[in-house]
């Protein structure tokens, strides 16, 4: 089997059909999480500069926005969602093999 057909190719995109929707909601939070741990400075640096400037923040804290901004929508790609969704598609086909595996070793 090729690399293309285990869906391991550069541009390979999961069928949305192969994951639950919980499972594809999931896998939006962990790229989320993921966005926001990756641009860790520039979030912190919008909470310090909201906090300080309190109901001002808007014409005050820009500059720290849009770099988190930027930051954050570099991140969130259909790549990089691809990559989540094939996270779990890898966890669950994991968890059948162990499945099956334990049900062979106890029909011997």
């Amino acid at each position: 089997m090729s690399t293309e057909a285990k869906g391991q190719s550069s541009g390979s995109r999961l069928p949305i059909w192969a994951l639950s929707p919980q499972e594809e909601k999931k896998a939006r939070a962990n790229l989320k999480d993921s966005a926001y741990k990756s641009c860790n400075e520039f979030v912190k640096a919008m909470a310090d500069c909201a906090k300080a400037h309190g109901i001002k923040v808007f014409p005050a804290c820009e500059q720290q926005r849009d770099k988190m901004k930027d930051c954050i929508i570099a991140f969130q790609t259909d790549k990089n969602l691809d990559n989540e969704r094939d996270l779990i598609v890898l966890t669950k086909i994991a968890k059948l093999e162990k499945q099956l595996n334990e049900t062979k070793a106890n029909a011997k």
